[in-house]
């Protein structure tokens, strides 16, 4: 296509002399003044299109500008896991029982419980399974967590001070845990501490894949109460000492999925998902401070110790204050007792979840079927 072309003939130049100037697309423009042009005059005219080549420069952008449009963008590149724990504020490390064997001997206490009882319920999952055995741990560092509990907890010390100034007595319970054993071998080794004058234990809370990114960051949340499964116990962080209780709330990880988040944090080339189904649950250190008790479900329920007290005597969202004590100070937990209707476990549920419940570790485990594995015989 003809290049059109308007100039001031240049001074110092006459009809039939050859002149070359860059044109505004960037091309080299080459032509011959026609006869009765004078220097100063303005020319309008249509150079052919051979006559008009680009620059080197105006090549080099068209060839970078071809190829940029006909390849796709760069992909995205994956962060290390180290920088993923600074953009995060918090750590995720990964456990083996070859590198950590006590500390995996005590998560793995955690998967005893009744085989009979799995996969059963009302808010139980799906499968034929008898028992449960430990596949991957992490323990998870977040101090901004960590700081929110100990805040917290300051607090509930605090009131527990006054209630024992006022002549009541906090009930203890940390003692009667299926989780104690646990708790005692990693404080034996130095990986965790409780305060048993809080009433500190060490509880369980089964999570779906969804969710787990979330709570790992933020922390429990009560405000999700019921999301997942029903608040028979009022609109709080449910957890529990045995993990066939938590199982009954989790899903299946099946498969490693590099674009994953989740997965991006917890597996890579050193510590690699199985590729078979995982199932999560949280294993948090949990401040009951002074609990109610009761094994009743629901907004009118009672307290196990006093018939006449009420659990919820305002709505589900907040426990009863503790009686004969003013100003008045709440209870700080519900233990859901074994009762009609929930007769294999117990619950715990915290209503401040954020101040009193810590996420202490990560486990991944299996859903077996032994009696499965019995009839297929020893593998070779």
């Amino acid at each position: 296509m003809p290049v059109h072309v308007s100039l001031v003939v240049p001074q110092g130049t006459t009809a039939g002399q050859q002149i070359s100037f860059v044109h505004t697309d960037g091309r080299n423009v080459s032509l011959i003044l026609p006869a009765g042009v004078v220097p100063g005059q303005m020319l309008h005219v249509n150079v052919p299109d051979d006559a008009a080549a680009p620059t080197p420069q105006a090549q080099q952008q068209q060839q970078q500008q071809a190829a940029g449009s006909s390849q796709p963008p760069p992909s995205k590149r994956q962060k290390s896991k180290k920088e993923l724990a600074a953009d995060d504020g918090m750590s995720l490390w990964p456990l083996s029982e070859r590198r950590d064997p006590a500390v995996w001997r005590a998560l793995s206490g955690l998967s005893a419980t009744h085989g009979a009882w799995l996969g059963r319920g009302r808010d139980a999952s799906q499968g034929t399974y008898d028992s449960l055995r430990l596949a991957c741990a992490w323990r998870i560092e977040n101090p901004r967590r960590s700081a929110r509990v100990e805040g917290g907890t300051r607090c509930m010390s605090d009131e527990l001070d006054c209630l024992k100034r006022k002549g009541g007595v906090a009930r203890e319970v940390w003692r009667d845990m299926m989780t104690s054993s646990t708790a005692a071998a990693l404080e034996a080794q130095g990986k965790l501490q409780l305060r048993t004058e809080l009433n500190e234990v060490l509880l369980l809370h089964g999570i779906p894949r969804s969710s787990l990114l979330t709570v790992l960051a933020n922390g429990l949340n009560e405000r999700f109460s019921g999301t997942h499964a029903g608040a028979a116990f009022g609109n709080g962080a449910y957890l529990a000492e045995d993990l066939g209780k938590a199982d009954q709330y989790v899903d299946a990880d099946a498969n490693y999925d590099p674009a994953s988040d989740l997965h991006q944090r917890l597996y890579g080339r050193s510590y690699r998902h199985p590729g078979t189904a995982l199932h999560y649950a949280l294993v948090c250190r949990v401040a009951l401070g002074h609990p109610i008790r009761t094994k009743d479900a629901g907004a009118l329920a009672r307290s196990c110790d006093d018939p006449n007290e009420r659990v919820f005597p305002v709505n589900v969202r907040e426990l009863a204050p503790v009686p004969n004590l003013a100003p008045p100070m709440h209870y700080h937990s519900l233990i859901a007792e074994k009762g009609p209707g929930h007769d294999r476990y117990r619950e715990f549920v915290i209503f401040h979840a954020s101040d009193y419940i810590c996420p202490e570790y990560l486990i991944a485990y299996h859903r077996e079927n032994s009696s499965a594995q019995a009839s297929r015989g020893p593998s070779r």
